[in-house]
Parts: structure tokens; sequence; C-alpha cells
């Protein structure tokens, strides 16, 4: 029907008359509608909807309960016009009971139609005398009837009526307990109808169908709110952007039907959340409009917290509303001075600690500590590494070292209880090239981020950039915000002199190994190095072979010699930290490896003695050594700035005198072997050694054998041991020891044995010393070959052996090719049967191998070829490989081989 004529009407300031949009539904009957804002929060206007009367809704605190179908009637109402625009009129404003009567369309149809012709609503009996509301109340009454005949809506003959009648939980000791409510919908979108907003991030609601009653706190967002009044029912004093935080939030949200994740509690029963949108994300836009602030420690309830981040950035760049005012950080005035320098990565000592050498001339090293940041803590000592922290400082040791980056000071703070003498430390944004490196250690879950005060303006310049990283990382589980924990790691370290046994023990196996990847830990000196081998799981000391650097000095004062500092400095900025390449050779009586050590596939050893750091020195050089020192002699670079050719040339003389004299006292002598280690490593006697053991075996048999029981021999020590075989005493060096007993080696017979602790006796005055008295079993080992790997042809290779041993009761010749600085001599051993070596014999029925390095020696080279070309033994199924690599696809060749065997059978 018409709008009746002749009612007052009620005009919104600013807005066009009659014009509004429902901001809530109170009930059935009565509306909230507000105008449009101008400067300001809009004007709003409760209307009771005149003619008509609904059931009225109870109280939450169920002091009053609903009148039969007051909710389903609130709900239709809230369904059909909650957020939309209508157009109103008033009859009149009762001020005893403060309530405004009136009409109130929408598109153009009168809502208390609306609801009676549902059957939602009651009609009022007509009153007065004016004609048009009498007609218009007589039409009302008419659809009643029609509702009521329809069994419509509350005129419904359903006898279960009263089910509509609402039960409202409410929080605290007579209701329920938040955490319980939180357990069992945590995770899980519920609905959510809301009815009040206390500010732009709190919002008060029911959730269904369950109707409890619950207050939500947006998850990682803060709006401006409002102070109570000083004076009792005062009006609440808003802050700034507070209004408009509600009215942004009201205009959207209110009396809305919404899906809410319950994220978290506090312990007032209030709950932490996310209300979901199927349009846009209402926290988000929250703070892209600048209306909220993050909270950091809510943020991580969310699912997806870095989206939080970002929009506060742009709010921030755009300085919208709350942001007016930002001025973004700038670093603070006690690093000001400094601002920022460009260097290299000299060192990384931790996942958030590095050194940065800076390109001054002469260049110094600063010590730089992230800023802003914190990451896991490497163990000391006997201290486990916490979790991550191994692997923060391999992600910032990969990426940086000896790389260029850019140190921005942020700022510096003193350390007064300092035990390392640093005064203060910098704090600093480092960058290499664009990339941020606390960002990117926090993007990877290996660092988190310090929360800093609001005042605290000792921060990282890219702190926004952390938050967000670090909220990226939380959604998608990484590192340190996952579940899972990262492999244990358990290296042995055999570099220190007290791992002397252990360092030994290792020596085969990265010998054999070949060339081996690894990282310098430590820089010793110039030619010696602490090089990590992970595929060994081992950190070993490394000297460089055939090489000598000039000494450091010493922490007690004494002087090294010239040019040690500078060759110390030059090998440290060349290795440490870096990924290198090795090579054993060699081991010497202190357990440390002789080799070479190759970064960027070019051979440190020839680096050295290319900037004339170092010398040549002993067998090991090679011609690449040779070239490479007569070019620094001839530029009389550093140790050669005093080089004179002709003194040189005599001190060569001589040296070359003395190896001829050696190497002609080498030639082929007559010896016994007394013991077969492998098929390629031997003890033996060499002529007249029977006159000393004689000798030693009556010092022996003569000396007076006392109770020790408090004997504890060291590893490396020489003693008396008790053979079992014959129960007689023999010197005897002990290898390695666990509980009472002990490894030893029989050093005048080069067989070995495990003997208790009992049975072993110090050294007596009366039985020489291995220096008054050499061992008399010398280690020869079959020069340029080595022994099968596999157990089956391992066998076979010491069965060829010792039959050729047992044909000659064991007296054989051997020719020295070289002499390891340990004193083991690498020999040709000729079988007198055939005239032939054992290194030949071998080679040639396939049961031995060239050394990798040794594949071009004469005539070796051809007895290998033969037994590869007639596949025998070791080369049965083609190149017989070393490295484990090889290893697997060799055991994959060969069963595959057998496969198509058995498969031809």
């Amino acid at each position: 029907p018409p709008p009746p004529s002749g009612l007052r009407t009620f005009t919104m300031a600013g807005a066009a008359p009659n014009k509004a949009t429902v901001k809530s539904v109170l009930s059935a009957d009565t509306v909230i509608v507000m105008g449009q804002p101008v400067g300001g929060p809009p004007p709003e206007k409760t209307i009771t909807l005149a003619g008509i009367i609904s059931p009225r809704l109870g109280r939450r605190d169920g002091t009053q309960k609903d009148e039969p179908f007051a909710w389903p009637a609130r709900e239709f109402l809230r369904k059909a016009c909650v957020g939309k625009a209508v157009t109103f009129e008033l009859e009149e404003t009762v001020a005893s009971i403060g309530k405004s009567f009136g009409h109130v369309y929408l598109d153009g149809e009168n809502l208390s139609t609306l609801i009676v012709q549902a059957g939602w609503a009651k009609v009022k009996p007509p009153m007065g005398n004016n004609p048009t509301r009498t007609a218009y109340q007589e039409e009302l009454q008419r659809m009643e009837a029609q509702a009521q005949s329809a069994g419509i809506g509350m005129w419904s003959k359903d006898a279960g009526s009263m089910t509509t009648i609402r039960n409202v939980i409410m929080p605290g000791d007579a209701g329920y307990d938040a955490k319980d409510v939180l357990d069992n919908f945590k995770g899980q979108a519920q609905t959510l109808i809301t009815e009040q907003f206390r500010d732009g991030a709190t919002v008060r609601g029911y959730l269904l169908p369950s109707f409890h009653w619950v207050t939500v706190f947006l998850s990682g967002v803060s709006c401006p709110g409002f102070k109570r009044a000083e004076e009792p029912g005062g009006a609440d004093i808003p802050e700034a952007f507070a209004q408009e935080a509600k009215y942004f939030m009201e205009s959207r949200l209110l009396n809305r039907e919404v899906s809410v994740v319950l994220e978290g509690v506090d312990k007032y029963n209030n709950f932490y959340g996310s209300i979901l949108h199927p349009q846009f994300n209402i926290s988000v836009e929250l703070l892209k409009v600048g209306l909220a602030k993050v909270v950091d420690w809510s943020a991580k309830f969310t699912k997806d917290p870095e989206l939080l981040y970002k929009a506060e950035r742009l709010a921030k760049e755009r300085r919208q509303r709350i942001w007016k005012d930002y001025v973004a950080p700038v670093r603070s005035a006690g690093a000001a001075s400094a601002a920022e320098f460009v260097g290299k990565v000299a060192e990384v000592i931790s996942g958030d600690f590095l050194v940065v050498k800076d390109s001054a001339m002469p260049p110094v090293e600063h010590r730089i500590a992230l800023s802003s940041i914190r990451t896991p803590k490497l163990g000391r000592r006997d201290q486990k590494d916490e979790a991550w922290a191994w692997e923060a400082r391999e992600f910032l040791r990969s990426r940086l070292i000896g790389r260029k980056v850019t140190v921005g000071i942020d700022y510096i703070r003193p350390l007064p209880n300092s035990t390392t003498g640093e005064t203060e430390r910098v704090f600093a944004s480092v960058s290499e090239g664009a990339n941020n490196v606390a960002v990117a250690l926090v993007a990877n879950g290996l660092a988190t981020v310090m929360k800093h005060r609001q005042d605290d303006q000792d921060r990282s310049l890219y702190y926004d950039d952390l938050i967000q990283a670090e909220a990226a990382a939380a959604r998608d589980k990484k590192g340190l915000h996952g579940d899972a924990t990262p492999p244990t790691r358990h290296i042995n370290d055999v570099s220190n002199s007290s791992a002397t046994a252990q360092a030994k023990q290792m020596f085969g196996f990265v010998q054999r190994a070949g060339r081996l990847q690894g990282i310098v830990q430590h820089v010793v000196n110039g030619a010696r190095y602490k090089v990590l081998i992970p595929k060994q799981s081992c950190v070993i000391s490394l000297a460089l072979a055939g090489v000598r650097c000039p000494t450091t000095g010493r922490k007690d004062g004494e002087p090294g010699e010239p040019y040690g500092e500078e060759a110390y400095a030059f090998a440290r900025d060349k290795c440490l930290q870096h990924d290198v390449e090795v090579e054993v050779h060699a081991q010497d009586k202190i357990g440390t490896m002789i080799g070479r050590l190759y970064i960027h596939k070019q051979d440190m050893g020839v680096t050295l003695l290319k900037e004339g750091y170092a010398r040549t020195s002993g067998r090991d050089m090679t011609n690449e050594m040779e070239e490479a020192e007569k070019g620094a002699q001839q530029k009389r670079l550093r140790t050669w700035e005093k080089y004179d050719a002709e003194l040189e040339a005599e001190k060569a003389a001589a040296e070359a005198a003395e190896v001829v004299e050696s190497a002609t006292s080498g030639e082929a002598t007559q010896v016994t072997v007394t013991e077969v280690v492998d098929a390629v490593t031997f003890y033996v006697h060499p002529t007249g050694a029977e006159q000393q053991i004689a000798y030693v075996a009556d010092r022996l048999a003569a000396m007076v054998v006392k109770e020790d029981g408090e004997f504890r021999p060291k590893v490396g020590e020489v003693v008396c041991a008790k053979f079992s075989a014959d129960d007689l005493w023999y010197r005897a060096r002990v290898e390695a020891r666990k509980g009472d007993t002990c490894s030893v080696l029989f050093i005048d017979y080069g067989n070995g044995e495990d003997v208790p602790v009992s049975r072993l006796r110090p050294l007596p005055s009366s039985v020489p010393t291995p220096v008054a008295c050499p061992p008399q079993a010398l280690e020869y080992k079959l020069a340029y070959i080595k022994p099968p790997k596999d157990e089956e042809f391992k066998n076979e290779a010491m069965a060829c052996v010792q039959e050729i041993l047992a044909a000659s009761n064991g007296v054989v010749s051997a020719k020295m090719e070289y002499r390891e600085r340990s004193g083991r001599c690498h020999v040709m051993m000729m079988d007198p049967a055939s005239g032939k070596s054992f290194n030949s014999i071998l080679l040639r029925n396939g049961l031995a191998k060239l050394e990798r390095r040794r594949q071009d020696t004469p005539g070796l080279k051809d007895d290998q070829a033969e037994a590869k070309r007639e596949r025998l033994c070791i080369w049965q199924y083609g190149d017989a490989v070393d490295s484990d690599e090889d290893d697997n696809r060799m055991a994959e060749d060969v069963a595959k081989a057998k496969q198509k065997t058995a498969g031809g059978r």
C-alpha cells in the first residue's frame, strides 16, 4: 500500500530526506537506521515499526526468557533488511518511553507489511480518528488473518513452538569455560551472528546453533579504543580514529552472519579468532586503511600472518589515518657516523654473528651481529648445539663466505662485562646484492625476530621485513617453526694431539677415499689446516705436502719467522670456511694427515709458492710446485726477497747429493718377511737383524719382573709385553687401549695382539729403547698398488702372496722406491722363483690395481691392462672403482649381469 499521508518525517543531517541504511535489527519490530557519515560517525535512529507488535526477546543473562517465536521473528527481519538501503517516515516520538514510531520501506514495500504477511507479528488495534491510519491498520489485520489461516510464522500449529526459545550460554562459572569451547571448536569455522562491536577489533555475538555468547578479539589486530568517562554515566572518550574503525566494521559486519575461526583464549574467557568473509579478509582491510596495528604475539594464531604485516606496511607507506605521522626508521644516532661500508665476509661465527673485512688499506676486520634477530646457539666444548644452530651457520657460510656484502650499522651497544675484550657490539643489516641476510635467515625458519618496545629505536632498518618474513616462515612451518628436528650431527674430531690413535685409525679411510669434499674449519698457519670431512664425519689436521711456510709467533711471546704472519693471513683469507677438496697421501707420527688441498680446483700449495709465502720441502713436490717456486724466486717475492741464485744453487746441489746417496743405498736388498698384514703390506727383517733381536731378547730374559698393579700405559708408549703363544717378554708399542686391555704391536716382529694390562710392564733401563736399538721389524708396502676391496678377491690376493713366500721361506729381495715420513717403505718386492715382482704378479692376475695417481707407471700399467682385457678377478665386470658412488654403480652392474646370466640359463 502507498505510504500514509500527513505523517511527520525525520530527515538525516547531510543526507537525502528519508533515506538511510539499516544498521541492525533489535527485534522483529525495531530497527536501527543510519545515514551517511559527514566528518565523523553517521547519525543513527532507532525506529519501532508502527502498528505492529512482535514477540519479545529475553535477556542474555537468563533473567528473562524469550517469548515464543521471538528469535525466528527477529531473524526473518534481520535477513530481509540489515545493511540495505531503505526510506522511512516517523509517526510520533513518545518521550516518556524514549521510542520513535514510524514506517520503514524496503524497495518501496513497508517492513510492517512484510512481517505481518510472514506471520511474525501481531497487529495493534486502530486508535484515533485518522481514516488513513485506520485503513492501514485494517489492511494489516486482513494480512494477519490470512497468516493465521495459513498457519505460518508464529501462527504455526507445530506443537514444538517452544523450541524456538533460545537458551543463551554465557561465559563464567555458571556458563561455559572458554578453553573447553576452544578445544571443541579450534580450527573449525563456526557460524557467528555479530551483535556488537566494542571497537574495531572486538566483536560480540552468538555462536550458532549452540547460542554461546562470545567476545572475540581479532587475532593479530589492535584498533584504537574507547576510554571510560571519568564521570558516572558519561559517554566513553574515543581515541583518535576509534569511531572510524568501529564504523568501518559495523557498516560491513554488524548483524551479519559470518564464519569465525576460534584460535586462542585469555584468562577472562575472551576468544581470539579470525572472521572469514567470502570476499575479503576483514583484518587485512582494517590494516590497509590505517585503522589498526598488527599485534605480534596474537598474529601467530592466524593462518597467514604475513598478509597482516604486508597490509600494515602498505598503510605505513601511504601514511593513512593512525600512520599519518609515520616516519620510516633511520639508523640510530650512535651508528650514524659509521653509516655503512662495503666489505668481504671473512668468517661466519654463528647464524647471527660474522666477521667482515672492509676495503680500507690496510683492511680492518669488523665483528658484526645481525640486527633484531636471534639464532640458536652453537654449543661450546662439551655442550650440544641447540636445534638448527649448525644449519643457521651453514646457511650463512655457504652463501656469504668470501662474498662482497654491504654492511649498514643500525645501532651499537656497550659490553660492560665482556670476557673477550670487546667494549661494544655493533649491530648491523648485512646485504649481499639485493638480498638482506637476516631476512633470508628468518624466512627459512633459521632465526627469530627480537620483539622491541615501541619506544626502542635501536632496531633493524628492515624490521618490518623481518616481521613479515617470520610470519611467512611460521605459516609454512619452516625450521624452528616446524615440528621436525634436524638430524643429529656426530663429528669425530681427530685433529687434536690427544686424538693421535683415532687419527691413525681414520687415516686409512681418508687415504683410500681419494679426493674428498671438505670445509676448512681453522687455519693453524700457512701450510696447516683443520678440515671437516662431511662424508667421513670427522675433522682432520692436514699439512700441505711438499711445501713449508714460515712459522707464526707463539702465544708465549716467542716471535715467528719472517712472513709467517703474512702467510697465515693469506691462507686464512683464501681458505677459512671455504669449500675445498683434500687428498691425503701420508701421515706423520702425531697423527697429522699429509696431502693436498684444492680450492676452486687450484692446489693451495702451488698458490702459496707462487706468492712467495712458502718454499718446497721434501720429496712430495711436483713439477708444478717447482715451476711456481722458480717464478717467485725470479720475482723475489716475500720469502725470496733476498734470493741469491748462486747460493741457492749450492744448497740445491748439496741436497741433490744427499738424495743420490740415499737412492744408492736403497738398491735391492734381501729381507725376510715376518708378518703379512694384507696382500700389499708386510713387516720384514733386514739382513743382520738376527743379532740385534738376540741382544734384545737376552736383555728381556734377564730383566727382573715386578708386580705393578698401578701401571697404566699410554697409547704410543713402548713397553714390555708378554706374548700369549710362548709367555715370553717382547718389546711392544701400545696402539690402542680399551678398559684393562691394550692392543699392542710387537715392534721387532710386526705382529700384534690384545694384551691385558696385567701382562704389560714399563720398559726397564736394562732393555734398549727404540732410540738405542731401532725396531727390527720394518714396514714395507708394495709400491704403486692397492689391494681389492671385495672380501673374496682380498683373500685370494693374500693366498697368492703367502704361496710365493712359502716357496721361498719368506726370503725375498726388495728395492725401495720411496719412503714416507712415518718410516714406511714403498718397495718393489721380487719373487725369487719367477724373477717377477709381487707388484706385477698381483696386477697381472687381477688381484690388485694401480693407485689413481700411478696409472702411468711403466711396466705395471701393462700388467693391469692385460688383466682388464682378460676380465680377471676384480675386472670381471669391467672397471673396478673406489668411491662409494662408483661402488654402488658397480653393484648395480653386477646385479644386472647376474640377472642376465640367470635369464640366459
